[in-house]
């Protein structure tokens, strides 16, 4: 049975992080996951790292999503049919969630950094993107992100070509499941 789910804009401290698909909403995350590095070790792309001391100190050791390393193949890729991460929550504090219910977050554009806004000619993350409206191209070819749209896989920040890259997933949007 799928949980509930909310969207939640509320600020926790050294919130921010990009969590795993499945994951239960933070102050419960923080309190279920026992830091135990399964989600991580499972991940086929690598895109789930530990938190570090400087993600913020309640935050050291639990898993998040790093898409510089790799996407969230949830959506398209090794993880369509069931996410690994999810099968070996030994707490709950990854659950099984419908593809059709994820959203981890989205992507954010520095127009400064973006090849095409910068009159190059690059449309990767157009290309890459596996969720329809969530890039759309203006008249000139430059991306263009609809925040409601992505679902915060990364694969257009792990497929950027531009250094520093253009992208960077957030957890602005993110919906997560509640506990219970």
């Amino acid at each position: 049975m799928l949980a509930l789910y909310e969207t939640f804009s509320v600020t926790f401290e050294g919130s921010g992080l990009v969590r795993p698909p499945g994951s239960v909403i933070e102050d419960s995350f923080l309190g279920v996951c026992i830091r135990c590095g399964a989600c991580a070790k499972t991940c086929p792309t690598g895109a789930i790292l530990l938190a570090a001391w400087n993600d913020g100190f309640r935050e050291i050791g639990t898993p998040k999503i790093d898409a510089l390393r790799g996407p969230c193949e949830r959506i398209q890729g090794r993880c369509e049919q069931d996410a690994q991460c999810q099968l070996v929550c030994p707490t709950g504090a990854i659950q099984r969630v419908e593809r059709e219910s994820i959203k981890t977050g989205s992507a954010l554009i520095n127009r400064d950094r973006c090849i095409a806004w910068r009159g190059g000619v690059c449309l990767v993350c157009y290309e890459v993107c596996p969720v329809t409206g969530a890039i759309s191209l203006e008249r000139e070819n430059r991306p263009i992100f609809n925040a409601d749209v992505c679902v915060g896989c990364g694969r257009c920040v792990y497929a950027c070509p531009a250094q520093p890259k253009a992208l960077t997933l957030t957890s602005n949007g993110e919906k997560r499941p509640r506990v219970g």
